[in-house]
């Protein structure tokens, strides 16, 4: 799906997330009573007080719309179905189970993860590359769920009001003015000024969430002991390549002792048993291939670790970044030997038609894709859908193509792109009222509030039905209400 999402391509790859270490949580409270051999002090914190959960939902959205604007988040369908599935496994363990998370990826090749009030968690691309296994992914979630699950923003706004109502407040200021450069630069500037005092107390808190994360992983059934090596292996990295030490470790500070802290925790937990990592290594591979800053380096590389294992995951991974190479012919061959072997494998097959798609053999992808989308819509999965929507866009189907992503908005209510391609839909039907519309809710869902209000407002001048007119006079009510509400808080 890499290169069917390409507009989010065009996006800078390198944003300094610093925003995660001002927001980023760093704290663990709560305990369970049945779990005796990681307790933690009761810290009798008044952080709810400052920071309602309302108030901490509509930061969080706010804050996820606004990183959007200048932040290259992955769009492909499957890539974030996976990554929401592994995060709610987790969640469910947790002291927030019941609750509505979100789990984001952003295609970055630098090591880092952030989360932020209302349940937003996000994970860079490198931290799916880079693992060794799923349970060292699932460690860096677990550890960003009890970032949200404790309400660290809040203690973090009691503990250091000064420093914090900075942040927030340049925070806030950015979400209002809908990511324009002036506020997203006074951002960066009271992030700058403030950093160095914000990491001199959140080493201890960090610890607190590696307890919880560590618990979280036990429960969910992944290996807890993944968690120290994950963070001794980046630590290990930091000290061979002091100038390029990975992003995470400057917004989760690390020492020796958190590490041999966190490895005597594990202790204390039952083994993990063996499992499945089937998905996780596809989803590796996969990930590694289509986001690789360098698509023939990555076509090496799993040339080079099939002669060691030629298993399916370095087969898909060969094939795919041949691909997006722009090797078509010589990736339908390597797609053609593995599923001789591999018939049944979704993600495989799905790459297969788009492979035929980007190679312009419109025809011979939109039938596979077809066929995909009518064998998985039988058996209850939905996760085609967009894939063949997409298809259906480029190949000009719109009206084949309008209900199927009208539906898949309707079961995906955070993902900006739908938006943008149905707007596409639309206006190449000859529907300018509703392309307006949906670019108008494109640019909401990243934070360009401003931009969006001027979409609607054209979509206004485009109908005489009273019907819409008083819909878009109330959506148009309900963003300005929430522009105010955020300049509240």
């Amino acid at each position: 799906m890499r290169a069917l999402f390409k507009n989010f391509k065009q996006l800078k790859q390198r944003i300094r997330l610093f925003v995660g270490a001002v927001l980023l949580c760093i704290s663990v409270s709560g305990q369970s009573q049945t779990d005796h051999y990681d307790q933690l002090p009761d810290l009798g914190s008044q952080a709810a007080t400052l920071l309602t959960e309302r108030e901490a939902e509509q930061l969080g959205r706010a804050f996820i719309r606004s990183s959007r604007f200048r932040t290259p988040y992955v769009s492909d369908p499957e890539l974030v179905a996976y990554i929401n599935k592994l995060g709610n496994q987790l969640l469910d363990v947790s002291d927030d189970a019941g609750k509505e998370y979100n789990f984001y990826l952003i295609d970055n090749n630098v090591i880092n993860a952030f989360a932020v009030p209302g349940g937003h968690i996000a994970l860079h691309t490198a931290i799916l590359t880079k693992s060794e296994s799923e349970s060292e992914l699932a460690s860096v979630i677990g550890h960003e769920i009890a970032h949200v699950s404790q309400r660290h923003i809040a203690r973090k706004l009691e503990n250091s009001k000064y420093d914090s109502w900075i942040a927030l407040g340049a925070l806030l200021a950015a979400v209002a003015a809908g990511g324009s450069d002036a506020a997203q630069a006074a951002f960066g500037l009271a992030n700058a000024s403030i950093i160095d005092r914000q990491l001199s107390y959140s080493r201890a808190f960090e610890s607190e969430a590696d307890a919880l994360g560590i618990r979280i992983l036990s429960r969910a059934g992944f290996d807890p002991a993944a968690m120290p090596v994950f963070f001794r292996r980046l630590l290990d990295e930091s000290r061979l390549n002091e100038s390029h030490a990975p992003e995470f470790l400057r917004s989760h500070p690390l020492t020796i002792n958190r590490i041999t802290e966190s490895a005597q925790r594990v202790n204390a937990y039952p083994p993990a048993k063996p499992r499945d990592e089937s998905e996780y290594l596809m989803m590796r591979a996969k990930a590694t291939a289509g986001y690789a800053p360098d698509k023939a380096v990555a076509r090496d590389q799993f040339k080079a670790a099939m002669d060691k294992d030629f298993s399916l995951p370095n087969r898909y991974g060969y094939a795919l970044a041949m691909a997006e190479n722009g090797e078509h012919e010589k990736a339908r061959d390597a797609y053609a030997a593995v599923l001789k072997d591999y018939p049944d494998n979704l993600t495989l097959r799905l790459s297969i038609a788009e492979n035929e798609l980007l190679a312009q053999n419109i025809g011979v992808g939109l039938g596979l894709m077809r066929s995909l989308y009518e064998e998985q819509t039988a058996l209850g999965n939905h996760m085609v859908d967009i894939y063949y929507a997409n298809a259906l866009v480029l190949s000009r189907e719109h009206d084949t193509a309008i209900p199927i992503l009208r539906s898949a908005i309707a079961n995906n209510r955070n993902e900006p792109y739908l938006h943008i391609l149905l707007s596409r839909a639309y206006g190449e039907s000859g529907d300018e009222f509703r392309a307006f519309q949906e670019r108008g809710e494109f640019h909401y869902m990243r934070g360009n509030y401003e931009f969006a209000l001027k979409q609607f407002q054209r979509a206004k001048t485009l109908t005489k039905s009273q019907y819409e007119l008083a819909r878009l006079d109330a959506r148009i009510y309900d963003v300005n209400n929430e522009i105010e509400a955020l300049k509240k808080l």
